[in-house]
């Protein structure tokens, strides 16, 4: 038995991202940075440089994820396709929730390649700690407060999903009550995730926006096509077929630059519900859950993309509609230019067949008296005397028959013509 190529890989990938046992108190710094021009390559090269500076070791080559944990703090890198993720933990607490933590390099935050579209910083207390809803209340107290009881009431999570300090960062209050290491992990992960998932998938929003302003434009420039299509002169219906390849062309450039964008943002969209139904959330009356406020605020900006791709495609098919009927036209004044040319050869041929017909006579004369004359040439060189005055007498007494035979053939040949007509 052969053991398959990939089947270390396939092992291998159903452990590649493990969740970490965690315990608070804790703080989290999670950022999500784009790749850009980067390469993934470039970027690992980066981040093991990063982690080498921070006391850890450097990455495996072709590594997608790694996790450290060191002396003061923890380190986790996340490749995905068009960002990488990286999380920092400190077991520790920041009442002023500063967005850094002790152990990191010098001007740490310059090292990080990529550009930043995300990041979310979370602290997790102690059963016993205060701060409850009062703490929460105070954290958030200018916002709306959003938050529920998580993992089956083992924890209690609030925050404002409001970008603050100084890298912007989404902030999270985590109070345990009965977590074990394990499913901290699990929802310091999910938490994590949601926030990710949820700003990459609103990148097809301003995408979706575009898209609609342009299908609008070509809206009008169709329906100001097909307007004139019944008012059409013969011969003006090339230009217009070139106006409507030129509408599909921009319809299926369109298409182009956004299906991978909108296909994208619903994978996304679909992993951050999944993430939120992983949480378990139990409502705390007078608060809205995560599940409401994402449903609220993030599924109008994923109807709009789905609406753009939908207007997108029904164009792309009303252009296709109005071409049929435009080449329907077309082919029809060419059915009947044709059939205007073949009843024009047609009547050209029955002429030519009349004209024959006048000169059938003619031709008759012509070949009886070329046949009379070779046969009597015949005789006159064959025979002399009686017998060639003889057969010339007979010969003369023959002319009707020789017409009639010569008659009846070229009507033989005249009327298989016709009959061809």
């Amino acid at each position: 038995m052969q053991f398959h190529s990939q089947r270390q890989m396939i092992a291998d990938e159903v452990h590649a991202r493990p969740f970490q046992q965690l315990s608070p108190p804790l703080k989290v710094l999670h950022f999500a940075l784009m790749l850009g021009d980067k390469s993934i390559a470039e970027v690992r090269d980066d981040i093991s440089e990063f982690f080498l500076q921070c006391g850890g070791e450097a990455m495996q080559p072709e590594a997608s994820f790694c996790y450290q944990q060191l002396e003061s703090l923890a380190l986790r890198w996340e490749a995905h396709t068009e960002f990488y993720t990286l999380t920092l933990y400190q077991n520790q607490l920041d009442r002023l929730w500063q967005q850094s933590i002790a152990g990191l390099p010098e001007n740490w935050s310059d090292q990080l390649p990529g550009e930043l579209i995300t990041g979310v910083q979370i602290q997790v207390v102690e059963p016993s700690a205060e701060g409850d809803e009062e703490m929460a209340r105070e954290l958030f107290r200018n916002h709306q407060l959003i938050g529920s009881r998580v993992m089956r009431g083992a924890a209690r999570v609030w925050t404002d999903f409001r970008a603050e300090g100084e890298f912007y960062l989404d902030r999270i209050l985590v109070k345990n009550i009965h977590m074990h290491g394990y499913q901290c992990g699990r929802l310091i992960q999910r938490l994590c995730e949601i926030d990710t998932y949820r700003a990459v998938a609103l990148l097809g929003l301003e995408p979706a926006r575009q898209t609609m302003r342009e299908v609008s434009r070509l809206d009008r420039e169709l329906a100001e096509i097909t307007l004139k299509l019944s008012e059409l002169d013969k011969g003006d219906e090339s230009e217009t077929l070139d106006a409507l390849m030129s509408l599909s062309a921009q319809a299926e450039e369109i298409s182009a630059d956004t299906v991978n964008r909108f296909s994208a943002s619903d994978a996304y969209y679909a992993l951050v519900r999944m993430r939120i139904s992983e949480l378990e959330e139990i409502r705390i009356e007078g608060l809205q859950t995560l599940e409401q406020f994402i449903e609220r605020r993030v599924d109008p900006a994923m109807r709009t993309w789905q609406a753009a791709a939908q207007r997108l495609e029904r164009l792309s098919q009303r252009i296709a509609r109005s071409s049929n009927l435009l080449r329907s036209r077309v082919d029809l004044s060419t059915e009947q230019k044709i059939h205007g040319l073949l009843s024009s050869m047609n009547k050209r041929t029955r002429r030519q067949l009349t004209l024959q017909a006048k000169l059938e006579t003619f031709s008759i004369i012509v070949v009886t008296y070329y046949v009379f004359d070779l046969v009597e040439r015949t005789i006159r060189h064959l025979t002399s005397g009686e017998p060639r005055d003889m057969a010339i007498h007979w010969l003369s007494y023959s002319l009707p028959v020789v017409v009639l035979l010569v008659w009846w053939y070229v009507r033989r040949i005249t009327k298989e013509f016709k009959s061809d007509d």
